[in-house]
């Protein structure tokens, strides 16, 4: 999983915030009778793919998720200091969420303004540590906690429990100094 996976995954609710205020709700054609499936999908067929796009990106997570925290072998570092990374939410939701809230899509400039917009938060996040915006490893259960090894390298941690001090996680490495954490040995 690169950062790219994690930028898509951590605007989920954008997604489905898009595609609810993008539905067009006509289910009746003028005299009472069901439109049918097929009118209904070509009168929503942005709602439907970023609908789509959100199942298939929980679905990835999950199977990834299943194959990392299988990860065995030796540490891969030991933890000198840790820092949690949490209070980065209200970030987000000021940031990308409450703007979104505004979203029109009525004629295709808006979309494409609205793709380079997502391109260009995209190279921000997979450039920078944005990852501690990301509110659907929250929702997953996870915590990101930033950390400084004992080779004096900082890191990004992924992890579904407390990491603390002394500990020597074994993990999948995400890519640019983040790991995904699926277990670890603490200090004696």
């Amino acid at each position: 999983m690169s950062k790219f996976i994690l930028f898509l995954f951590a605007y989920i609710p954008i997604y489905i915030i898009a595609a609810l205020k993008t539905i067009d709700p006509t289910f009746v054609n003028c005299i009472g009778y069901f439109i049918g499936f097929k009118k209904l999908l070509s009168n929503n067929i942005q709602p439907f793919l970023l609908i789509i796009l959100s199942i298939s990106l929980v679905c990835y997570f999950k199977a990834y998720e299943r194959s990392a925290l299988k990860a065995t072998g030796t540490p891969v570092f030991k933890i000198k200091s840790i820092t949690s990374q949490n209070k980065e939410y209200i970030t987000y939701l000021g940031t990308y969420i409450l703007p979104f809230i505004a979203l029109e899509t009525k004629t295709i400039f808006d979309v494409l303004a609205y793709i380079f917009l997502f391109l260009t938060m995209g190279f921000i996040y997979a450039r920078t540590n944005l990852i501690y915006t990301n509110p659907m490893l929250l929702f997953f259960d996870y915590e990101i906690f930033e950390v400084i090894d004992s080779d004096n390298d900082k890191l990004i941690c992924i992890s579904k429990h407390k990491l603390n001090s002394g500990d020597e996680p074994i993990g999948v490495n995400l890519g640019e100094k983040t790991f995904l954490i699926a277990k670890w040995r603490k200090e004696n």
